[in-house]
């Protein structure tokens, strides 16, 4: 008769979760069955006496973020609590989303990349990846920013060194003065290349810009002027991505200035599996908000007082 005293269960129940003893360990030591064992784990389980637990703090499972999956049609919405200081938040989110994107990574794998400082501290969180016959490709112009260490030449560059793969970049400004000049860049041997190489893209990391032209990440690198986002912005811009500009239903816009963005095809943008959008801030509610609603997106890695405004703002929607 095995004894099953209090004692007694506690003791196999603390062997077991404590002491991380196999349950044939356990029976060797007490001299009883493998079976009886399973049988007195179960039975601790139903006096009470081991009650399991599983705390799910992950940023991916929290009730909002699982809200934003269903809303939107994410495939993940990682929605991270503010710090106190923005930039305390930012690379929060950034670790996260390197953490994820590393976890996505497979041989022969192709990542596409565009620009912003919200991607130079993703990048730069990445440990060193092994990764075999894998590519990075430039999806964007960007020669003449303001600041190189987060242009798209340096961030793609940057990620094929920590990926251990090739490098394809875009050796052109983002924006020129014509649709004709476009198309000729686009036939220069090393520009077609980088420009063909877009369209095998597995996995896009891109940053979501606002259109304001107070908050345009484009009129601060320079690529743009107050006047021009202005006006861009009046023809009813939301956000840009990629150098694309698009509406308050995340539609890219028919304008001129997007028909002279040297970059991947719009088109071919939304046919890329997975295209995580990273973006931080209040200032970028509305870009945010457009990007989920025209499906820009299958990923988004945000910060929790970004994602109640966008919810807000879609429940007074809905109650109008």
């Amino acid at each position: 008769m095995v004894n099953k005293s209090f004692d007694f269960l506690v003791s196999i129940a603390k062997n077991y979760y404590f002491d991380s003893l196999s349950q044939s360990e356990i029976a060797k030591k007490y001299n009883i069955s493998r079976p009886t064992v399973a049988g007195i784990l179960k039975e601790c389980k139903e006096k009470g006496i081991v009650e399991i637990r599983i705390n799910d703090s992950s940023p991916f499972s929290t009730p909002i973020s699982v809200k934003f999956k269903t809303l939107y049609g994410l495939e993940t919405a990682c929605i991270i609590p503010n710090e106190t200081d923005y930039s305390l938040t930012l690379n929060k989110i950034c670790f996260q989303a390197a953490v994820f994107f590393s976890s996505l990574l497979r041989d022969s794998i192709h990542v596409g990349i565009s620009w912003g400082t919200t991607l130079y501290h993703m990048v730069r969180q990445l440990p060193h990846l092994a990764v075999n016959d894998g590519e990075v490709v430039q999806l964007m112009g960007g020669l003449g920013a303001s600041a190189l260490f987060y242009d798209g030449f340096e961030l793609t560059r940057t990620l094929s060194e920590k990926m251990n793969s090739r490098c394809y970049t875009f050796l052109s400004p983002l924006l020129v003065n014509s649709e004709e000049l476009k198309e000729k860049l686009l036939f220069e041997p090393g520009i077609r290349e980088t420009y063909e190489k877009t369209s095998t893209v597995d996995i896009a990391l891109v940053g979501l810009s606002s259109d304001k032209p107070e908050d345009s990440a484009l009129v601060r690198a320079g690529f743009l002027s107050l006047n021009e986002a202005q006006q861009i912005f009046e023809d009813g811009s939301c956000g840009h991505l990629c150098g694309y500009h698009y509406d308050s239903h995340g539609r890219f816009m028919d304008i001129t200035i997007n028909r002279r963005v040297v970059g991947i095809n719009p088109e071919h943008f939304l046919r890329i599996k997975r295209r995580i959008g990273i973006a931080c801030g209040e200032k970028k509610t509305k870009a945010i908000r457009a990007a989920l609603k025209g499906r820009l997106i299958t990923d988004l890695f945000t910060d929790e007082i970004t994602a109640l405004k966008i919810l807000t703002q879609d429940d007074q929607l809905q109650n109008t």
